[in-house]
């Protein structure tokens, strides 16, 4: 037994650090897999670059509070493992079906988990539950099973799951998100008419729902969104303001290079993250570390569109991931929470089988 906080703080430490270090070697091994063997697409490189940027500033910014420095670089460190063995895999092996249902499996398991703490949260008065976003981000990856029966079924808890959770910003991310989907399922295997009936029967849905839910117990939820623009957005322009006010008074060297992992949480008097990607970046890893992750972006989004445009099977489901992630950059948090590991996933997994077919054409 541990007699003191003191000694549970070093056992926890010592334990972040050796799993750190056990999942060090096989995050070298992936990436150089994919660099050498596999030519990965530009994106796969320029995350490496950003996560060896932000493990680096999180490190050296950080080094006073070990055990949070730690589970930085795990974080990181799982969301680059994730996307160099997800492509390494794919490209090899190409289409798996066993990967759909692993992530058919890991979208129940976030549902239960969120359902659990939805329960707790409702008894406690609470809501807002970000936990729904974990099932968010797996919906492109199911989406592509080939079972329609699956896909209806996990749009359709997903939906529910998002609305549930009082969520504004994970709504909007969603609803771009499947409009965006359908337009490019049906740009791919039609076009006109039938990609305007699906759209329109999308947006039809939604406003049904809306409709449903201002009627029922969750309309709340309906009563902020319209209400995004009296409170700015649960204060986000305040947070943003203050955010940017922050940057602008670092010093050169913090302006360039950043304040460490999670800093503006750390110091800002309003004890809030930025609620946006792009400021907490440029914070956080500073103005390096901020185009870093807007060439990532960038890079995403071109890469999706060449899919697009060569109706390639993958596009829909990338174009979606893409939606989410650009909707949540803007508005929420995803660099800095582990929603990255699942985009890192995704992209890596589909990104290996666009390769895969190239080269078995």
């Amino acid at each position: 037994m541990l007699e003191n906080d003191g000694e549970r703080e070093v056992a926890h430490s010592a334990f972040f650090f050796l799993l750190t270090s056990v999942l060090l070697l096989p995050s070298i091994i992936a990436y150089f897999s994919c660099r050498l063997r596999h030519r990965p697409p530009t994106f796969i490189k320029l995350f490496t670059i950003l996560f060896i940027w932000m493990a680096g500033i999180g490190v050296i910014m950080g080094i006073s509070n070990l055990r949070a420095t730690i589970v930085m670089f795990l974080r990181i460190l799982i969301a680059f493992e994730a996307l160099c063995m997800m492509y390494a895999y794919s490209y090899v092996y190409g289409e798996d079906k066993k990967i759909y249902w692993m992530a058919i499996l890991m979208q129940a398991i976030f549902l239960f988990q969120y359902a659990q703490i939805y329960s707790i949260a409702n008894l406690a008065g609470e809501a807002h539950l970000i936990t729904s976003y974990y099932a968010l981000f797996l919906l492109p990856l199911v989406l592509m099973h080939p079972s329609k029966i699956i896909r209806v079924v996990s749009i359709l808890i997903v939906t529910f799951a998002v609305f549930a959770s009082f969520k504004r910003g994970g709504l909007i991310a969603l609803a771009l998100g499947l409009i965006v989907y359908i337009i490019c399922s049906n740009n791919i295997q039609s076009k006109g008419l039938k990609t305007f009936t699906y759209v329109l029967f999308a947006l039809c849905t939604i406003g049904i729902v809306f409709y449903y839910l201002s009627m029922s117990d969750f309309g709340g939820v309906i009563e902020r969104i319209a209400s995004i623009g009296d409170d700015g957005g649960s204060g986000r322009t305040d947070v943003w303001s203050k955010t940017w006010e922050m940057i602008l008074q670092s010093n050169f060297f913090r302006f360039l290079i950043g304040h460490g992992n999670n800093a503006v949480l750390l110091d800002s008097p309003l004890k809030l993250s930025a609620h946006n990607d792009l400021l907490e970046a440029w914070y956080d890893y500073g103005l390096l570390g901020c185009l870093l992750y807007i060439s990532v972006l960038v890079s995403l989004i071109r890469y999706a569109i060449r899919q697009l445009k060569k109706r390639s099977a993958i596009a829909p489901s990338m174009m979606m991931m893409v939606t989410i992630m650009g909707t949540l950059t803007m508005i929420s948090h995803v660099l800095i929470y582990f929603f990255l590991t699942l985009c890192c996933l995704t992209f890596g997994l589909l990104a290996g089988q666009e390769r895969f077919y190239e080269q078995h054409k």
